[in-house]
C-alpha cells in the first residue's frame, strides 16, 4: 500500500474525529432537553434507513449481501449496541468523560481483540504510545470528576463493541459499500418495533430537536462518519485509525468549553499534550510523516498495519 493511499486514512480518520466529536456534544445536548436516549437512537437508524434506502431503490442497487450473518454482527455492534451503550453512559456522565473512556481506550480494546483473535502484537513503540494515551486519558478522566461506575461500565460496553466491529469488519473483508448499506436497515429492523415499547417524548419535542437530531445522527454520523472510519480501517487498520480517533476527547473538551461552558484545568491541558504525544509514538500518524519524506527522496519505513 502507497504512502498517499496511507495518508488518505489518516485524513478520514481525522474527519471522524471532527464528526464525533461534534456528536457527543450534540447528543449531551439532546439528551439534556425533551428527547429520551431511545428517541436519538431511533431518529438516527430510521433517518439514515431512508437515505441508503432511497438511494439503493433510485441506483437499483442489490441489497442481498447485507443479510450475511457476518455483516449483520458488524451492523449491530457499531449501531445498536455501540449507540445505546454510549448514549446511556453519556447521560449518566459528562461529554468529556464519555469521549475518554471510548476513545480512549478504543486503540488498547482494539488491540486485546487482534491479539486474542490474530495473535497480532504491536510494536515497543506502539506499546509506549498506548501506555502514554491511557495515562492521558486517565488524567483527563480523573480531571472532570470521574464518573459513576454505571456510566463507566456503559461506555465500557460502548467501547468493546465498536472495536469489535473495527477489527471484524477487516478481518472478515467487509466492503466499506456493503457496510454503509448495511449499518443503518439492519439497525432500524432491530431497533424500530422495540422502540415501541419503550420511553418517548417524540410527540412532544419541539420539531426543531427533532430535525437537528435526525440529520447529526442519521445523515452526518450514521452516513458520513461511517464511510470515513470504514475507509480509514481499509487503509491503516484497527488499531491505528482507532489510535488517531484517541483525539476525540481531546476535541471534545475543547467543544465542551464552547458549547456546554465545561471548564478545563490545568490537568486537562496536560493530559492533553501527553495524549499527542502518545499518538506520535505509537506512530498512526506516520504515514504523513512518511509521505513529506518520501516527497524529500528519503527511503521509506516499513509500517505495522494490523
Amino acid at each position: 500500500m502507497d504512502e498517499r493511499s496511507k495518508l488518505s486514512g489518516v485524513f478520514a480518520a481525522l474527519a471522524v474525529v471532527v464528526i464525533w466529536s461534534g456528536w457527543i456534544i450534540i447528543s449531551k445536548w439532546g439528551l439534556s432537553h425533551a428527547l429520551t436516549v431511545w428517541d436519538v437512537t431511533g431518529l438516527r437508524f430510521i433517518t439514515a434507513a431512508l437515505v441508503v434506502s432511497s438511494y439503493a431503490l433510485v441506483t437499483k442497487t442489490s441489497l442481498k449481501n447485507v443479510f450475511s450473518l457476518p455483516v449483520i454482527i458488524c451492523s449491530l455492534c457499531c449501531g445498536l449496541f455501540y449507540v445505546c451503550a454510549s448514549l446511556i453512559g453519556l447521560l449518566m456522565s459528562d461529554a468529556a468523560n464519555t469521549g475518554v473512556i471510548i476513545n480512549g481506550l478504543l486503540p488498547l480494546m482494539c488491540a486485546c481483540i487482534l491479539f486474542l483473535w490474530k495473535r497480532s502484537k504491536l510494536l515497543p513503540s506502539q506499546y509506549v504510545g498506548v501506555t502514554l494515551i491511557l495515562l492521558a486519558n486517565f488524567m483527563l478522566f480523573t480531571s472532570t470528576g470521574g464518573a459513576t461506575l454505571s456510566a463507566f461500565l456503559w461506555l465500557l460496553v460502548a467501547t468493546f463493541s465498536l472495536a469489535f466491529y473495527s477489527v471484524s469488519m477487516k478481518i472478515w473483508g467487509v466492503s466499506i459499500k456493503t457496510i454503509m448499506f448495511a449499518v443503518p436497515i439492519i439497525n432500524a429492523l432491530f431497533f424500530t418495533p422495540i422502540w415501541f415499547f419503550l420511553p418517548s417524548h417524540l410527540t412532544v419535542a419541539p420539531i426543531s430537536e427533532i430535525l437537528l437530531q435526525g440529520a447529526y445522527q442519521g445523515i452526518v454520523v450514521s452516513i458520513c462518519a461511517l464511510f470515513c472510519m470504514s475507509y480509514s480501517i481499509g487503509k491503516l487498520g484497527a488499531v491505528s485509525a482507532s489510535t488517531i480517533m484517541a483525539l476525540v476527547p481531546i476535541v471534545s473538551v475543547l467543544l465542551a468549553m464552547v458549547f456546554l461552558d465545561q471548564q478545563v484545568t490545568a490537568q486537562m491541558g496536560i493530559s492533553i499534550a501527553i495524549c499527542s504525544l502518545g499518538i506520535a509514538c505509537y506512530s498512526a500518524l506516520h504515514p504523513l510523516w512518511e509521505y513529506v519524506k518520501t516527497k524529500k527522496g528519503n527511503p521509506k519505513i516499513a509500517l505495522s498495519n494490523e
